[in-house]
């Protein structure tokens, strides 16, 4: 039985890829229902038109010249191309598609022509996101809105690694909340939260951008001060402390009010070798604190 061009045209529609066939001239003869669906563009509309600005597949912007530049090329030389671009909806919207350009040939083996296969991309594109979005939580405590242990902990495996090649010095404050619980028990665990971020915004507007503050966990924060002697490391606590002291949460008809215990410790190449020695000596400098009366800093 002999198969018609109405067979080929009516298995081409039922394809999850749209479809586009230009000439030598990159006159558009073949567009898919699917390339109508990605598109909004009906084949009627683009038969027998030049491929070109005029039409989708080349937006506004230098930044979209490469979607037209797929079939020059392919034309010019024969060579199969693809990549991720951005194409211009009927309706103005930028859509994601996955384009692959392949040559048609003659019967000389001549370049007649060019088809180009394009693929919603839009699913690919969301996948990437929530990826790269959960990375980003992995890495970010959702009360505060700071560092989490694990980027902490990674922050200072690299800056310990620096310290012991490099000599690159840096301080590390531990910061624990004076009397949470209470807090927590006396007013709710809905004003503990918001005690633990002011707790995190005033701490955030006092150390630089250069440094890195996260929580630790419970009421406690690790910040990691770089490029700082003794003296610098001690001034960057005390104002910490201060500021914290100095800032209250309204609730209700009161004011709530908390301090901080702080130990601040230099990293020290000869001493420490690495984040948990650094860590345990802060932790330690800070219950130095607490049994020293609280609200205060100790360094060594």
């Amino acid at each position: 039985m002999a198969i018609n061009e109405n067979y080929y045209k009516n298995l081409l529609d039922k394809l999850y890829d749209g479809i586009c066939s230009v000439d030598r001239h990159k006159k558009i003869n073949y567009w898919n229902k699917t390339a109508e669906k990605i598109t909004g563009y009906r084949a009627k509309e683009l038969r027998g038109k030049k491929y070109g600005i005029d039409i989708l597949l080349q937006s506004p912007g230098e930044e979209h010249s490469s979607t037209l530049s797929l079939i020059e090329q392919t034309l010019a030389d024969g060579v199969p191309r693809e990549g991720e671009y951005f194409i211009r909806h009927k309706e103005g919207q930028e859509i994601p598609v996955l384009i692959r350009t392949e040559p048609l040939n003659d019967s000389k083996g001549g370049i007649s022509g060019a088809v180009q296969i394009l693929r919603d991309n839009s699913s690919k594109i969301a996948t990437r996101t929530m990826i790269d979005k959960l990375r980003e939580l992995a890495m970010i405590d959702p009360l505060t809105g700071l560092a989490n242990r694990r980027y902490i902990d990674k922050i200072l495996d690299s800056k310990t690694n620096e310290m012991c090649r490099y000599g690159l010095n840096f301080g590390v404050l531990f910061i624990d909340i004076d009397f949470f619980k209470s807090v927590n028990d006396r007013y709710g665990h809905d004003l503990g939260d918001k005690v633990l971020w002011m707790v995190s915004r005033c701490m955030s507007n006092v150390i630089r951008s250069s440094d890195i503050l996260g929580r630790w966990g419970g009421e406690e924060f690790v910040a990691v001060i770089l490029n700082v002697n003794r003296e610098q490391l001690y001034f960057v606590a005390e104002k910490l402390r201060s500021y914290i002291e100095q800032t209250d949460i309204k609730n209700n008809d009161m004011h709530v009010k908390v301090t901080v215990s702080i130990g601040a410790t230099l990293a020290d190449p000869e001493k420490m070798k690495d984040k948990k020695s650094i860590l345990k000596k802060a932790d330690e400098l800070m219950y130095k604190s607490k049994i020293a009366g609280r609200n205060r800093v100790t360094i060594n």
